[in-house]
């Protein structure tokens, strides 16, 4: 039986420990983190009877995030004047998740989902008509779109060609043809939601940042999965959804810009409220000054006074819980190892996996299956097994919960379906859905 409770869990698993507690949520430190034991921090996939391989769509959620967002439900009841409790929770996240991704607190801006994130520094580029941007073909839709609809306005967004059945993780020379003086910004994913290639955003930063073309990054198939740091990438600004790999409920996401690109681009945030603007007091109680908005000289420029605070909560649990119990490493080790097994053994039954094998080069978390018959999809869902379908094959993307038997289970399902006569062949059909 699954626990009810995080406390019923370290209750019941004797361990050396330091315990941790951050409002409601207890938890306990130690230096290698169990994986078999957290799983039990997950209720859907505890007892085995669900097969949760969708963790790069959303995951299910667990008992931290759980009794966070109980906490936060309690001094909505209870409490006469919940919401400076909930700002404390919010910079709580803010210094966080500047440990996490090694930058200043200043640097990160909290927005409503990654779309958001990276339209506010979309918005705020400067460029004159026929200037360009570039991006892949293949980029996800939330990126692609923010740059393509600045079109009317002059700005050409250029396409470089992928190919979908043999992608590769893109560098500085992926880029190369199709930069010139007029380039004003790269736009890239870390990793690729539909393929699972690992872009090397650091060698696109070394090339092109000196010659003062921004790179603006989404970081969202990366945050929670691995490691993340800023600075060694480089990046002009990134942004990330907290609701996927860090577990949090959606609508909360971050927004990460370089202090020196606010400096030299001074942008005007595309939505301007007064949590944005430096010359105001914390409270919106003061008469309408004369003169020019003075905004904030960091990332906090493009921060609205509120936002989801029901999130904030939940992410300030879970991240102190990933940083400090089960740490980046040490879960971005245990998906690789997952990873390693599901590529062995869909080697063994002739299943091909998209994109590069280098590790560094595919993520550590997500593995697109190249198996194309439609029928695929209705046959993991009959047995439990959640998954999501591409074009580009079945993608199975693993969280912290999963383990060995996981593997094991899935494989076992897709030699049942091999024998059912469903095909496993790789043959792209651009045409799926």
């Amino acid at each position: 039986m699954a626990p009810s409770s995080v406390q019923d869990l370290f209750d019941a698993e004797p361990m050396t420990a330091t315990k941790i507690r951050n409002a409601s949520v207890a938890a306990v430190s130690y230096h290698n983190a169990n994986f078999e034991i957290l799983r039990r921090l997950v209720p859907l996939v505890s007892d085995g009877k669900i097969t949760h391989l969708n963790a790069g769509f959303m995951p299910p959620s667990n008992l931290i995030v759980d009794e966070a967002i109980r906490r936060f439900c309690s001094e909505s009841l209870h409490h006469p004047s919940p919401k400076a409790c909930w700002r404390q929770d919010v910079e709580a996240v803010r210094q966080l998740l500047a440990r996490y991704i090694n930058t200043d607190p200043s640097s990160i801006a909290f927005a409503r989902d990654t779309t958001e994130g990276l339209g506010s520094f979309i918005h705020g580029l400067k460029f004159e008509p026929g200037d360009n941007v570039v991006i892949l073909d293949c980029e996800h839709p939330n990126q692609a779109f923010g740059w393509m609809a600045l079109r009317p306005l002059g700005l050409e967004v250029r396409l470089v060609p992928t190919h979908p059945e043999r992608p590769v993780a893109a560098n500085a020379k992926t880029f190369a043809p199709y930069v010139d003086d007029r380039t004003k910004a790269i736009g890239l994913s870390s990793i690729m939601f539909h393929s699972g290639q690992w872009n090397d955003i650091a060698d696109v930063c070394s090339v092109y940042r000196p010659k003062r073309i921004h790179v603006l990054a989404d970081l969202t198939q990366q945050v929670g999965f691995a490691d993340v740091d800023v600075q060694a990438l480089g990046v002009s600004a990134a942004a990330f959804s907290l609701h996927k790999g860090l577990h949090t409920p959606t609508g909360f996401a971050a927004l990460y810009v370089d202090s020196a690109v606010i400096e030299e681009l001074d942008p005007t945030p595309p939505l301007v409220g007064y949590g944005g603007v430096a010359s105001v007091s914390d409270s919106e109680d003061f008469m309408i000054p004369e003169g020019p908005i003075v905004f904030h000289q960091t990332a906090r420029r493009y921060e609205h006074a509120n936002m989801s605070f029901i999130s904030a909560v939940a992410a300030r649990a879970f991240l102190q819980f990933y940083l400090e119990v089960m740490r980046p490493k040490n879960v971005e080790n245990h998906l690789y190892g997952l990873g390693d097994a599901l590529r062995e053994s869909c080697a063994e039954l002739g299943i091909s996996v998209l994109g590069p094998k280098e590790r560094r080069q595919h993520a550590p978390h997500l593995h697109v299956l190249q198996l194309h018959d439609p029928r695929w999809l209705e046959h993991l869902t009959a047995s439990s097994v959640v998954v999501t379908r591409f074009r580009s094959g079945i993608r199975v993307s693993f969280g912290f919960y999963n383990n060995l038997s996981d593997v094991d289970r899935l494989v076992a399902v897709l030699k049942a379906g091999i024998a059912l006569g469903i095909s496993s062949s790789s043959a792209f059909t651009d045409g799926l859905s």
